[in-house]
């Protein structure tokens, strides 16, 4: 009974896990709450990047712009969603936290652009502030996949114009 019981235990796990991600990608309000809720968590709190990884299409280009005070100019850094989770390590170190502020979405067949604005704390206080990150989402006509991701820091030079800020 015990070796029968182990097995349909862990086919239970997983199919009830595949069910939460299957609603995650379900619309693109749900990702964007799923992703907001995986980046987001006190210290000591393992993240789920499987979910994270889950929400982003295999090929998925994720791409931050910074500007560079050495250089005098606007960089960009790529990276696929490996990379970003490499990144990403710390966020249980710190107890790391984003919410939304603002959200406009358009969309056309299968492609849906989405403007998003956050804020961000770090629960022990090292670091706090905002950044407005642009998604381009594909509907595969059974579930949305974010197929890239563009973001950016609000600066003293780039500050996030306030039409942006609204909650």
């Amino acid at each position: 009974m015990k070796k029968l019981l182990i097995p349909v235990l862990f086919l239970f796990v997983i199919t009830s896990t595949q069910a939460q991600y299957e609603k995650d990608v379900s619309s693109i309000e749900t990702i964007g709450k799923a992703y907001y809720e995986i980046v987001s968590g006190p210290i000591g709190e393992k993240r789920d990047f499987n979910r994270l990884r889950n929400l982003f299409h295999p090929k998925a280009i994720l791409t931050y712009s910074y500007w560079s005070e050495e250089e005098k100019k606007n960089k960009l850094l790529h990276m696929d969603i490996e990379g970003y989770i490499e990144k990403l390590d710390y966020l249980d170190k710190k107890g790391f936290y984003e919410k939304e502020l603002y959200v406009s979405t358009e969309t056309y067949g299968s492609i849906t652009q989405s403007i998003s604005t956050y804020k961000f704390w770090m629960e022990d206080k090292t670091a706090e502030g905002k950044g407005f990150t642009s998604y381009q989402y594909f509907w595969d006509g059974k579930r949305y996949w974010i197929l890239s991701m563009f973001w950016m820091m609000e600066s003293d030079k780039y500050p996030i114009p306030k039409q942006y800020l609204k909650q």
